[in-house]
């Protein structure tokens, strides 16, 4: 089966790729309008949507029509529907090496994708890549477990950081005001940002078994990036926001091998090993890292070639 590009705007080359997940499970979209209201020319930045079954989602159709009727960018940039089976469990990361794939950035961002984004988000990103280049880029995640929000409401972000609001002191994240314990402490699976070039050169998001399902996330190419000599930041001032809906804490999901703190296994073993390339990494991304040349000649067909 081949993924489906249901639409596909006319963005050329913009600076960073944004990617979103959907596997049938989205209530909300809220996530794209914060992602359209942000502070810089919008061809500076895509959005794409990757949709791991076949479902259609009226919102993103009507939203597309609704734009090109008033003249304004679309909704989404890219929007991509991978039809796989009903009884196929999720893979995250087989989700994001299709947006890899199709991205038109020089930057590529992971995030959560029902998340409240501020108007500087995209701006920060692209100020913090302008005088740094090898690093891997983190923002951590502000939450809030009132369930006032849902459905979800558009609340203000002065909202999100009042009653009910669990990691936010004097202006900072929690995670981000300690040093011990930062695994656990930070939201390593809520936004990365690095490099496509980076991120094909360590052979993408490793699609081992072991990340099916919930316990899984953009860490894992952050951790092998590290390796791979990059430095790891966490931006201090800027963050990302999600409130309660049902099902956000992964419960009822497949769970893969973890720490018993929802941290995958394998990915904080890469910490240990200095493991860069993923388990099993994906053959298109292979193709990507290799050059298209390093496949065009065939062994096992010009071994009955030879002069005779």
């Amino acid at each position: 089966m081949n993924p489906k590009v249901l639409f596909k705007s006319q963005t050329k080359s913009p600076m960073l790729s944004i990617i979103l997940l959907d596997w049938s499970c989205r209530e909300s979209f809220h996530a794209l309008k914060y992602l359209n209201k942000q502070s810089v020319l919008r061809d500076q930045y895509e959005i794409l949507l990757v949709e791991y079954y076949n479902r259609v989602a009226p919102h993103i159709k009507e939203g597309l029509k609704e734009c090109s009727s008033n003249n304004e960018p679309p909704l989404v940039d890219q929007w991509i529907v991978m039809g796989m089976p009903e009884n196929i469990y999720y893979h995250k990361h087989l989700m994001y090496n299709v947006g890899i794939l199709a991205s038109r950035g020089k930057i590529i961002c992971i995030c959560d994708s029902d998340a409240i984004f501020p108007p500087n988000f995209v701006e920060t990103v692209l100020q913090v890549f302008s005088t740094n280049r090898d690093i891997v880029l983190h923002f951590d995640e502000i939450c809030n477990d009132s369930r006032r929000f849902y459905p979800f409401n558009y609340p203000s972000i002065e909202e999100i950081i009042g009653e009910g609001c669990v990691n936010y002191v004097n202006g900072k994240s929690k995670g981000l005001l300690t040093q011990e314990d930062i695994i656990h402490q930070r939201n390593y699976g809520a936004c990365m940002c690095a490099l496509r070039k980076d991120i094909i050169e360590i052979g993408g998001a490793d699609e081992h078994i072991d990340y099916l399902g919930h316990i899984c996330g953009p860490y894992d190419l952050t951790f092998r990036l590290i390796n791979a000599g990059k430095r790891e930041i966490w931006h201090e001032d800027v963050y990302i926001y999600h409130v309660w809906h049902p099902g956000n804490t992964g419960k009822g999901n497949y769970l893969g091998p973890h720490d018993g703190m929802n941290m995958s296994t394998p990915a904080l073993k890469s910490r240990e090993t200095g493991r860069i390339m993923p388990l099993d990494e994906n053959p298109a991304i292979k193709v990507a890292r290799q050059g298209l040349l390093a496949n065009a000649i065939r062994q096992e067909k010009i071994k009955n070639w030879m002069i005779k």
